[in-house]
């Protein structure tokens, strides 16, 4: 579970495996990312804020991470104390999943 200081400005991130067919691996960073943020786990966000890909090498495996400029003067501007559900959305086509991959907390 992430957590920050609201005065903090810094890309939170979560790991994305997308695969075709049912197991080959994909590579998503052509599709928009978007974040929302809610205070709760069961009310999907109204508002969408455009998050950014980065990858990676693990296990000499690509892996893809969605990640977003949280703090002042980022992407999304956090109210301290406050735990986010945190929601992530990829527009593909014609699939646009939208997961819950954990929650923000901000001190």
């Amino acid at each position: 579970m992430p957590s920050q200081f609201v005065g903090s400005l810094q890309y939170i991130r979560y790991w994305v495996q997308a695969v075709v067919n049912g197991n080959a691996t994909y590579n998503p960073t052509s599709d928009v990312v978007e974040f929302g943020f809610t205070t709760s786990a069961t009310v999907e966000p109204s508002v969408w804020y455009t998050g950014l890909w980065e990858t990676d090498t693990i296990a000499n495996q690509p892996a893809y991470i969605a990640k977003i400029l949280v703090g002042p003067a980022g992407t999304f501007v956090p109210a301290s104390q406050t735990t986010y559900y945190v929601w992530i959305r990829v527009t593909d086509n014609p699939e646009v999943p939208v997961m819950q991959p954990g929650t923000l907390v901000v001190q």
